[in-house]
């Protein structure tokens, strides 16, 4: 079995229980694909007809704003998937909310919707894990919503160095300034402030 399917089978099964043979039959109605850096997987106002999930890489999803600009509003890695915000049911092609966009080049796995569909209606557990892949990130985009407008600067930047590790390393620090709705200086200062707060506790 390719690793990808490896990696994406223990994602599964962290969610609901699924025996050898059905796991089996999903791998082989999904499909390893592979994005380079920059291309964009899935737009907004364009019908959604998958989900992805990550082997490898790391995108971001965001939209594009009056002004040319965007606003990100999350990143994915690997072991997480990736939608455009539009999977809430499974049976119908839904426009996606907002553009997915590669910042590594990426290896995914494709899960298009009649596979979720096929899981759902004929294995054991399917109506549960097909409930969580189609609607995982609509409830993640809540959660977004409600941690922008109720928690600190500081706050968010904690929480987002503990959902991706080693993010700092990976990614512009332009895109996470972004993300939390700063500008570059402001990330810049706002690290700077964290390291000699973190350095005076590491010194009482």
């Amino acid at each position: 079995m390719s690793n990808h399917f490896e990696i994406l089978n223990r994602f599964i099964n962290s969610q609901v229980e699924m025996s050898v043979d059905e796991l089996a039959v999903f791998n082989a109605k999904c499909e390893i694909v592979e994005f380079s850096k920059g291309e964009i997987i899935m737009k907004a106002g364009e019908p959604q007809n998958c989900l992805y999930f990550i082997s490898k890489g790391f995108v971001k999803n965001y939209i594009e704003t009056e002004d040319g600009g965007t606003k990100i509003y999350n990143f994915r890695m690997e072991g997480m998937q990736v939608t455009g915000y539009a999977l809430y049911n499974y049976k119908n092609n839904l426009k996606a909310l907002v553009n997915v966009k590669c910042i590594e080049d990426s290896v995914m796995i494709k899960v298009p919707l009649p596979v979720i569909q096929y899981v759902v209606e004929n294995f054991k557990h399917g109506e549960r894990l097909g409930r969580f892949m189609a609607e995982h990130h609509v409830v993640e985009m809540l959660e977004y919503i409600i941690e922008r407008d109720s928690r600190s600067i500081i706050d968010r930047y904690n929480n987002l160095e503990e959902k991706y590790p080693n993010i700092h390393n990976r990614l512009p620090q332009r895109l996470i300034a972004s993300y939390l709705g700063i500008t570059p200086v402001h990330l810049s200062n706002l690290k700077k402030s964290r390291k000699i707060s973190i350095e005076k506790n590491s010194e009482a």
